[in-house]
């Protein structure tokens, strides 16, 4: 009995060290966040001010992920290949030089959207070093009761940029201009590396022994690991479907609210709908392990969507802080489950290359977004709904009609979608599969402990 007590107590003594240095390694994400969300908010305001085109910022958000996602399964790869935390530091400190090339090109007497997509595109190159490597080390250094709480918490970094960002990038833009945002952004490289760096102190990564496989081997093991489950390859298209709507959201949104409101307006209502991710990742954090993934995924779908849509049907700023808010609280909710109920049935060993193809996979979704909303707003939504069209006499009946209606009805039929997809989700058997296999594992391993 006290040989147990003791192996327990050893057990959370182990857990607790290794929270401490995750939460180190999320603190540095956030540092990095904050930067990149200042960079992103203030070269997004200066393009729409420097083109007035929803296309022309389309195509800057397409350089700015396109990179990323291409290369993300060979970041994935070298997360299974090499030391994770290497890999960040080196991902870090080379998208400084993608930022240099930006801060370059706006400093300049004829700056030019072109080389501005290059800087963020060679950034955004380095990026997917990065990202499947930090995702991967989460398995390195925690346990699967910590996988929820882990992932809340990145949550919280990765939604700094949307939260704290704005607030900062407002009140600077205020005082200064944008290249004063990107210098900042590259300073706080510097200070996430030092802390991958104190935290990669003593730390022994779970890599492969065999390093000798190729790439091409490699990717073929990864593909192997996510096609082997059905249920996985559903979460994948459902993730993929979902960004391509968020990835409506995320280029309309500020046209859309600057059809009617200030620059000031937008930073707040940026700001408050940004504080509903925070806040929904504080909660899921401070949850106990979920009974049921599955339900937290359709019910955060179904319920995102539902607010998505709203957004879509009112010009009244408190009511769209307040949709957005609600949609941005239930989101992190379908991030966690998805990420939970994959990593849950995919062995370590494999993760970095299944999560860098995943992300690669799912954020297409963005891609294909990008290159539609511009389209479809300059040339088709918005001029629907300025003409005098009995539909569209209707519908602006419900939403209003003048500039910007287009692209709120835009808006409204993609939080639709969304909606039904949380619907969808519930009636897949080979998803709940993944949680009643995973359950069953749990029940093994508690029976038959291991070394018995």
């Amino acid at each position: 009995m006290s040989q147990l007590f003791v192996s327990q107590n050893k057990e959370i003594i182990s857990r607790n060290k290794a929270m401490k240095k995750f939460t180190l390694l999320v603190v540095g994400q956030l540092i990095s966040s904050i930067g990149s969300g200042l960079t992103s908010f203030g070269l997004a305001i200066y393009i729409l001010e420097l083109t007035g085109s929803v296309t022309a910022t389309s195509i800057f958000s397409i350089c700015a992920f396109l990179p990323s996602i291409l290369l993300s399964p060979v970041g994935g790869v070298l997360a299974d290949r090499y030391d994770r935390r290497l890999m960040m530091i080196i991902g870090e400190l080379f998208s400084g030089l993608g930022l240099i090339i930006c801060l370059i090109s706006v400093m300049s007497a004829d700056p030019s959207l072109a080389v501005i997509c290059i800087g963020i595109g060679v950034s955004s190159l380095f990026t997917a070093l990065m990202e499947p490597a930090f995702k991967a080390t989460i398995t390195d250094l925690l346990s699967e009761e910590d996988f929820a709480k882990a992932g809340g918490m990145v949550q919280i970094a990765s939604n700094a940029k949307l939260l704290i960002s704005p607030v900062i990038a407002g009140f600077l833009l205020q005082i200064t201009n944008v290249s004063t945002l990107i210098m900042i952004d590259i300073l706080t490289f510097f200070t996430t590396v030092f802390i991958i760096m104190v935290v990669k102190k003593g730390m022994v990564a779970k890599r492969r022994v065999d390093t000798n496989l190729s790439f091409r081997r490699e990717m073929k093991e990864g593909i192997a690991a996510i096609r082997g489950k059905k249920g996985i390859v559903i979460i994948i298209v459902i993730m993929t479907i979902v960004v391509f709507f968020l990835g409506f959201v995320q280029i309309l949104s500020k046209p859309l609210i600057l059809s009617f409101a200030s620059k000031a307006n937008l930073g707040i209502i940026s700001t408050v709908i940004a504080l509903g991710m925070m806040v929904g990742s504080i909660v899921i954090s401070c949850m106990k392990s979920s009974k049921s993934y599955v339900k937290m995924l359709y019910l955060g779908l179904l319920c995102c969507g539902i607010f998505y849509a709203l957004i879509g049907i009112t010009q009244n700023l408190v009511l769209i802080a307040i949709f957005g808010f609600m949609m941005f609280v239930f989101m992190p909710a379908i991030q966690i489950a998805a990420d939970v109920l994959i990593r849950k049935n995919l062995a370590n060993e494999v993760q970095g290359r299944a999560f860098g193809l995943i992300s690669l996979i799912t954020q297409m979704g963005y891609i294909f977004a990008y290159l539609l909303s511009g389209v479809l707003s300059d040339y088709v939504f918005e001029p629907f709904m300025s003409g005098n069209s009995l539909l569209a006499v209707k519908i602006g009946k419900v939403i209003g009609t003048g500039e910007g209606r287009g692209i709120a009805l835009l808006i409204l039929i993609a939080g639709i979608c969304m909606a039904i997809v949380g619907i969808a989700v519930s009636r897949f058997i080979s998803v709940r599969m993944l949680e009643e296999e995973n359950k069953k594992n749990e029940i093994i391993t508690e029976t038959c402990p291991e070394g018995l």
